[in-house]
């Protein structure tokens, strides 16, 4: 019996991997504050869906993976291969949630995706999941026979690209100055540091009026969706996603639900000479998305 788990800074989600391997089912959400850790957690599943004999666990976390451990962002749990190994006698991996969104990308449909740029996806072609919420990292989604696999990069410390340091500066001169590196501008805080130099008020209150009458609000969205597109351009060259580009995160969702989407577009679809045509973009739209991933790895891993 296989059992994947997501976990937020809030809220969890577990499942048993279905009978197809694929789909997961039983899925059961729950408050990580009802629980002191994620053992804890995990032992009330089991309880509630009425299996014992675990095998194989999968979790997803949201925060950084190093070696066998990793401990949550904005919760004080940490989780340990070793120790969730001796504690349920199973097989136990551990990833990030991007990560996750990774393997899960190749499996999601149509309703869980939200078109952002059209193009011609190549099949079998390596794809590339950016995620902008709390903070920020990209997936490389690489094909496998079968399968995928997707390595753990940090890009969010890379310095900011000077496409983007060069769009803030045009902005407000000296602007990019207060965004040396990736994350700190693509992410919640970021988006908030943004608004607060460029014209106050609180980010999501602008991003959820946007179009709305408030052209000095609209404006700051405006920019911040097309640093993502300069951002997104970077990246493709970087990783050539032919395969395509799934966006995911928080402020991602936000900003590019809106109609600042076109901002972001115009960049992806103007000619490249190094690229054939428009890479293919994605919002992934679907919350459980991230459990579809540890599926795959649970399958992967069964061979």
């Amino acid at each position: 019996m296989q059992v994947i788990a997501d976990i937020g800074g809030t809220n969890a989600r577990l499942a048993l991997v279905g009978p197809d391997g694929m789909v997961p089912d039983s899925v059961r959400s729950y408050r990580n504050a009802g629980f002191a850790r994620f053992d804890d957690l995990l032992t009330a599943y089991l309880a509630e869906v009425g299996q014992v004999g675990l095998t194989r666990l999968v979790v997803a976390v949201a925060g950084p993976v190093k070696g066998d451990s990793a401990r949550l962002t904005n919760l004080d749990w940490t989780l340990s291969v070793p120790d969730l190994a001796a504690a349920f006698g199973a097989e136990v991996r551990i990833i990030n949630d991007l990560t996750a969104l990774g393997y899960a990308s190749p499996a999601l449909r149509p309703d869980q995706l939200r078109p952002l740029v059209a193009g011609a996806a190549v099949a079998r072609g390596q794809a590339l999941v950016v995620g902008i919420g709390t903070g920020f990292n990209v997936s490389p989604v690489i094909p496998l026979n079968p399968g995928v696999i997707c390595p753990g990069v940090e890009a969010g410390h890379a310095s900011l690209p000077s496409a983007c340091a060069r769009a803030l500066d045009h902005a407000m001169p000296g602007l990019s100055d207060s965004f040396p590196t990736v994350e700190d501008l693509f992410s919640g805080r970021g988006l908030q540091a943004l608004v607060s130099a460029h014209s106050g008020g609180e980010a999501a209150a602008l991003v959820s009026s946007h179009g709305q009458g408030n052209a000095e609000g609209d404006a700051v969205v405006d920019l911040f969706a097309r640093l993502i597109g300069l951002l997104l351009r970077d990246l493709s060259m970087l990783y050539l996603p032919t395969g395509g580009l799934y966006l995911a995160g928080g402020v991602a969702r936000s900003v590019l639900s809106t109609a600042a989407a076109r901002e972001c577009a115009a960049i992806l679809t103007a000619p490249s000479r190094f690229l054939a045509g428009p890479i293919p973009a994605w919002l992934i739209v679907e919350d459980a998305a991230a459990l579809t991933g540890c599926a795959a790895v649970a399958r992967q891993a069964a061979g």
